[in-house]
């Protein structure tokens, strides 16, 4: 039965196989020329490894795997999506074997043909259900599926371990390893690994009651908490709430920290509802269109939120030896959500912050099914059976809906009508299928999508951006009021990285000669957005490429670069950039020193080529009078 489930899996999820990118898949892979390697030298897989949009993320193995897909079959989306599939199948596998251990235990007091049949009916509702659609077909999500890989297993080596425990066995060795090997691959794809000896221990506290045969036995298991959870948490606090919490944490944000946490009850109450009860309507890859949380009434459902959630946790808490499940169950749910729904300064809602957490709901609501009484015995299976159905033809129709760029783009835009990015991401797409053909009949609804986008308060500089190189193209006028606009959202807050995308693509476009060059009002755009405090690596690179492309003013090119790399020193792209830059400038000297301590330096093949060819240029002593340096 469960093979049939896997394969029933791959059924439904085939059809979204054939979608496009999304979001941050651009800024992880497709103009990531870092994890986009075309050798097997090591520098280069070393440099794949390590890249990342962000200076304070590194997830190693997830990056390998995007520079393997890329190396094998290009950028094509297709197998990548198919890689995340193949690895939510393998998921599905690990949490049958999970669950079967686990239901196993003498805590959860379930006959052995009863534990089998509610395992595999949670795991297929799991694979099933529509909620962790994203984290498969998202193709950049693959680092939350990558990562509760190394948590399933983890857990079920300790869950394993604890059993031999019970039975008078060797068994802390494997409980150390499950706990240790699990959360440390799984780090190495994504930070919620980190919450494996967590999951542990909650087992503990409602199944286990961290009995042993003896009383050696019962010290092994809090050293283990002691090492793998409690110091690590004082530590990570530690680190964490010093950044979280300091007056410019929230900067980048349209929330502050109170806010965001009155939100988040809002929001769980919210997941919660879309894994057990799924609708099109609620479900959706665009949730910027949430309202926050300004008090306890402001929304009222706030309150509400707060209160159920406490019914929640009470309820559990009174259960937990009548229902240990149901209490291990809400226990992981919340759990799951300790790093993305607290004080750390992320979005307020993604869907695929439920791959884990999901389990958790799906686990209480069988042991809810579970303590039905005898005579409503068949209920309990009716019940699972209808709730699996629907959850196969939701995730069908939306995989259907991932299958096509456009129609996705119109049905998010359509479900998420105040959605800035579901507007935007409308506008982007049915561009992307004009070819900027100044007869299609897909740029007026693609302007109109724009200006859509670009109405709505909470909108970014990136509809603004889509309109000025939209008109560009199609050699219209461009609107004084989008530049305005665009200026003043990138006053408004520090910009995000959707916001020095859009600077991007507005700068490019003029380079290419695709729009008609407008330096005034595109270097007030720069400077508005870097008149924030502590600019990113991403922005001083961008705009030190247009000052060396639109300006010549190499001085100022040069400076921001160095500036970009103080805080990206591995970034070799970055510093080959710097050599070009003061390369044109004229300052041999100054460039001949920075390519000796590149040179140092494990490139890639590719690299190295670039480098070598920098150095003729170099030597040469006549450089163009111009030259892309990004």
């Amino acid at each position: 039965m469960l093979i049939l489930g896997l394969i029933l899996t791959i059924g439904i999820y085939w059809p979204g196989l054939r979608g496009g990118y999304l979001f941050d898949d651009y800024a992880n892979i497709v103009n990531n020329p870092e994890v986009q390697v075309h050798s097997l030298a090591p520098g280069e897989w070393r440099e794949a490894a390590l890249s990342s949009p962000s200076p304070d993320l590194r997830r190693p193995l997830a990056m390998l795997s995007f520079a393997a897909n890329t190396y094998f079959t290009g950028l094509d989306p297709w197998p990548m999506k198919l890689t995340n599939l193949f690895i939510h199948v393998v998921n599905g596998a690990l949490l049958w074997a999970v669950l079967i251990t686990l239901l196993s235990l003498p805590g959860c007091g379930l006959a052995v043909p009863i534990a089998r049949w509610t395992a595999l009916a949670v795991t297929a509702a799991w694979l099933f259900n529509p909620i962790n659609l994203s984290s498969v077909l998202y193709v950049v999500q693959r680092m939350e599926a990558l990562a509760q890989t190394f948590v399933l297993l983890g857990l079920w080596l300790y869950l394993r371990g604890r059993i031999h425990m019970l039975h008078g066995r060797p068994g802390i060795f494997h409980a150390y390893a499950g706990i240790v090997l699990g959360s440390g691959l799984g780090l190495l794809c994504k930070e919620s690994a980190a919450l494996l000896p967590l999951y542990a221990f909650l087992v503990e506290v409602t199944v286990l009651r961290f009995k042993a045969t003896d009383l050696k036995g019962s010290r092994q298991l809090w050293g283990l908490y002691a090492i793998t959870l409690f110091l690590p948490a004082l530590v990570g606090l530690g680190w964490l709430l010093p950044r979280t919490l300091s007056s410019g944490a929230y900067a980048a944000r349209s929330f502050t920290l109170e806010q965001r946490l009155l939100t988040e009850l809002r929001v769980l109450i919210g997941y919660a509802y879309s894994t057990l009860l799924p609708h099109p309507e609620r479900l959706g890859f665009y949730h910027d269109d949430i309202i926050v949380s300004r008090s306890w009434l402001s929304p009222v459902s706030t309150l509400l939120s707060a209160l159920l959630i406490a019914a929640m946790i009470g309820l559990a808490t009174a259960l937990n030896h009548r229902l240990p499940l149901f209490a291990l169950g809400i226990s992981w749910y919340f759990a799951a959500h300790l790093l993305t729904a607290t004080f750390i300064p992320l979005e307020l809602v993604f869907e695929h912050r439920n791959y884990f957490a999901s389990i958790g709901l799906l686990l209480a609501a069988a042991a809810l099914l579970l303590s039905l009484p005898a005579h409503l015995q068949n209920l309990r299976w009716i019940i699972s059976a209808i709730g699996i159905a629907v959850f196969c033809a939701v995730t069908a129709m939306r995989a259907l809906e991932w299958s096509n760029p456009i129609r996705f783009a119109f049905a998010e835009a359509a479900e998420h009508p105040f959605s800035p990015r579901a507007n935007y991401e409308l506008g982007r797409t049915l561009v992307v299928a004009s070819g900027y053909r100044t007869d299609s009949k897909l740029v007026a609804p693609a302007m109109q999508a724009f200006e859509q986008a670009a109405g709505l308060p909470s909108s970014g500089a990136a509809p603004f951006a889509g309109l000025i190189v939209l008109a560009g193209h199609m050699h219209q006028p461009v609107k004084a009021a989008w530049w305005n606009g665009l200026i003043a959202k990138l006053k408004r807050s520090p910009p995000s990285a959707e916001d020095i995308s859009a600077l991007r693509s507005v700068s490019q476009c003029q380079y290419d000669g695709g729009c008609e060059r407008q330096t005034p009002p595109l270097l007030e755009s720069f400077l508005a957005a870097l008149s924030h405090s502590n600019p990113t690596a991403e922005l001083l690179a961008e705009y030190a490429t247009f000052c060396a492309n639109e300006l010549g003013d190499y001085r100022t090119a040069s400076a921001a670069l160095q500036d970009a790399i103080v805080q990206r020193k591995d970034n070799i792209v970055y510093r080959i950039n710097l050599i070009k830059i003061k390369t044109l400038a004229g300052d041999n000297a100054s460039a001949n020193a920075e390519y000796e301590a590149l040179k140092a330096k494990p490139l890639s093949k590719a690299q190295t080529t670039e480098l070598e060819a920098l150095d003729r240029w170099i030597q040469s002593g006549a450089p163009p009078s111009r030259r892309n340096p990004g």
